[in-house]
């Protein structure tokens, strides 16, 4: 059985509300956490800042005031009591009066899976209750949600072909996928499958839903996860079915990437955020080494803008600050 951790656990970072311009200094990124598949959004009614990121053993949500401040305080919302491993890759969202979280994990014995757990009252800071996994029918790992005309539809990576891809399903409900599961990108390019580096398992995992205008674009990771030149790749949906894979286009080149000139090495796993100010926002993770090695990944965050043809310019990684 799981239970629901209670206990809340305090966590300070110093970081500099100002954006670099106003404090006289050369951009740079903004760290946010030492961890690593960060994921943020805001609760519209409290205005605070939500955010989720790895640890691995539990699951822990951080909030603040803003995007920089974001991870002012902390909360361990469940700590498995049984065999669930490698809690990985967690999501929030509200959907009608509840707070749902999708995560990765593995029992013993069993592959990766999807397991949810649901707020038990509309507090995303209150307790929740564990829902289980989620009958997909396959190994899966990295959820996350994309909307499409009110429709909801979960992003999932196969994770049992020898490479990661992305697949999609409808969510009737929040715990009930339903209909046809349809890949929408696998690894086609030498940026998804390692180019240049020691770890070249092909991969395209860790989707995230961006929208803008009439646009909406899936933001993906493209390469090993461990590989210096993991990366950021855009899916552009064309319209018509989103679980029709004809309809999704995928810009052949990476949109952001590693940066050695300023010490970043395997940006990765985006995840978008709008301040109050209006200025946009992306955070991803990253590590200052070329080492072909997972570890020592971080949370960074930096401003973004768009370009003429309303797809997002991520600009250059940026040195952290």
């Amino acid at each position: 059985m799981c239970r629901i951790v209670k206990g809340i656990v305090w966590v300070f970072l110093v970081t500099c509300a100002l954006p670099a311009v106003m404090a006289g200094r050369e951009p740079a990124a903004i760290p946010i956490l030492p961890n690593a598949d960060p994921f943020i959004t805001l609760n519209t009614v409290n205005g605070k800042y939500l955010l989720l990121a790895t640890t691995g053993h539990n699951i822990t949500l951080w909030r603040g005031p803003t995007i920089e401040t974001a991870a002012s305080e902390s909360k361990v919302l469940f700590t498995p009591t049984d065999d669930l491993t490698e809690l990985w890759s967690p999501t929030i969202w509200q959907r009608g009066d509840r707070w749902w979280i999708y995560f990765t994990a593995r029992a013993a014995g069993k592959e990766h899976a999807i397991y949810v757990l649901e707020s038990d009252t509309k507090d995303e800071w209150g307790s929740y209750t564990f829902r289980g996994a989620l009958d997909l029918g396959r190994p899966a790992i990295d959820p996350s949600i994309l909307t499409v005309r009110g429709i909801d539809y979960l992003m999932f990576v196969n994770v049992d072909l020898e490479e990661n891809d992305i697949s999609m399903v409808r969510l009737a409900e929040p715990i009930k996928p339903v209909g046809e599961k349809v890949l929408i990108a696998e690894p086609e390019f030498p940026w998804e499958k390692g180019a240049g580096s020691t770890k070249n398992y092909p991969v395209d995992e860790g989707p995230s839903a961006l929208y803008h205008g009439d646009k909406t674009f899936v933001v993906f990771s493209g390469s090993d996860t461990a590989s210096p030149f993991y990366c950021l790749g855009l899916l552009t949906f064309q319209g018509g079915d989103p679980l029709n894979r004809k309809n999704w286009k995928k810009t052949p080149r990476p949109l952001f990437s590693a940066a050695p000139v300023n010490g970043v090495y395997g940006p990765g796993r985006g995840t978008f955020a709008h301040a109050a100010d209006g200025s946009e926002w992306l955070l991803y993770a990253a590590k200052s080494t070329d080492a072909p090695t997972a570890a020592h990944r971080t949370t960074r965050a930096q401003r973004f803008t768009w370009s003429a043809d309303g797809t997002p310019n991520f600009g250059t990684a940026l040195k952290v600050r």
